[in-house]
């Protein structure tokens, strides 16, 4: 490995967070009944701060996502993210320099695989699901890739093998951790991309 870009995704990459999309994309009127109620209440939860973003995360995920074939094509999902064309194109000419790129995000990983292929990234580091034959069993394997855990997995990730450079992208607090980690990395917010430097 010679030069890796490691960025996040939801709100660096995008202008809007692909999980919630994802959700919606995949929506339909008997889980929406079904989880009206479950909903409300969750939303009283966090607004209360009874439960965490994190908690939020989970308790949707089992919500939505219990039995969904990860098999299943994505349709049109792509075409709904609102991309941040600046970031991606500096990506882009990264790339041509010879850089290989590495999303790490916390969003689940049923759909990062097709982001990684539309995009023409190299892989992702993301929070892993439990699954059974392809189904979704509604559950994290593990923590949800954020903030120290980010670090973590991008560790596991080079192991023994030491890049000659480590650039990194992030929007977020949950970022810090691997733009401080990175040899050179840039805070984004929507168009603007500002070398980081966090004392």
């Amino acid at each position: 490995m010679k030069k890796i870009i490691f960025t996040d995704l939801d709100g660096t990459l995008t202008l809007r967070d692909t999980y919630n999309i994802f959700i919606f994309h995949n929506l339909t009127l008997s889980l929406s009944l079904k989880n009206a109620l479950p909903v409300s209440l969750m939303t009283l939860k966090f607004l209360f701060g009874m439960l965490s973003k994190e908690g939020v995360k989970r308790a949707s995920f089992k919500m939505y996502f219990t039995g969904y074939d990860t098999k299943k094509d994505i349709g049109n999902f792509l075409s709904k993210i609102p991309w941040n064309q600046p970031v991606i194109d500096n990506i882009k000419e990264k790339q041509e320099d010879g850089y290989k790129v590495i999303l790490v995000t916390a969003s689940p990983d049923p759909y990062l695989h097709d982001i990684c292929e539309y995009l023409g990234y190299d892989g992702f580091l993301a929070t892993k699901t439990h699954q059974d034959n392809g189904l979704l069993k509604g559950t994290f394997d593990g923590a949800v890739c954020n903030f120290d855990e980010k670090v973590t997995r991008i560790q596991e990730f080079l192991g023994t093998n030491k890049p000659t450079h480590t650039l990194s992208f992030g929007n977020s607090k949950g970022d810090y951790p691997m733009l401080k980690f990175c040899d050179e990395s840039y805070f984004v917010h929507k168009a603007d991309i500002k070398k980081f430097d966090l004392k």
